[in-house]
């Protein structure tokens, strides 16, 4: 397994800590306690994040692109932020409804890239579909760090939430033959 492969796996083992600990953060009534675990958190959260961008910059800049990557590295993306907005929605920081369309959105092009890999074509990540993700870690980088409230929190949510649902659009367009077949 090549490094950009280590990066994307070391995101999705980074999602155990973090979770653990920005429940503690979200659920203790000791306010010194709560400050040190979403710091804790979010360090955790985007020093994951942060591997987003190195996995792609060492892949394309040496050549070590494998299809391996194009499949674990937005799996990777997904469970990293899925994670968070569970955690959040659970002590109610932010709205479910947004969580569930984010959700939908990330398992339809999740079953839409294996219904398209399985026919030999692999979907990459366009722009759009890039910018989502940068978006989302950052308002939940927003959200984790500072206690907003429910509110801010949600509209923090907002252009994260309009770039998945467009970017989730872009995709099923761009799988149409592959799905009429």
């Amino acid at each position: 397994m090549n490094l950009p492969n280590k990066l994307a796996m070391l995101r999705m083992i980074l999602v155990i800590p973090f979770v653990i600990i920005l429940g503690i953060a979200l659920s203790t009534e000791n306010t010194v306690l709560s400050v040190l675990m979403r710091i804790s958190a979010f360090l955790i959260f985007a020093g994951a994040s942060i591997t987003d961008y190195f996995d792609g910059q060492i892949a394309r800049k040496y050549n070590l692109v494998t299809n391996l990557g194009k499949l674990i590295d937005p799996l990777a993306d997904k469970i990293l932020v899925i994670s968070a907005l569970t955690v959040l929605t659970k002590y109610d920081q932010i709205s479910l409804w947004i969580v569930l369309v984010i959700i939908f959105r990330e398992l339809m092009i999740t079953g839409l890239r294996a219904i398209v890999s399985s026919e030999g074509t692999i979907i990459v990540a366009e722009t759009l579909g890039k910018w989502k993700t940068v978006t989302q870690m950052a308002a939940l980088s927003i959200i984790i760090l500072f206690p907003l409230g429910y509110i801010m929190n949600n509209i923090l949510l907002v252009i994260p939430l309009i770039l998945t649902v467009i970017s989730g659009l872009e995709y099923i367009l761009k799988s149409k033959d592959v799905l009429n077949k």
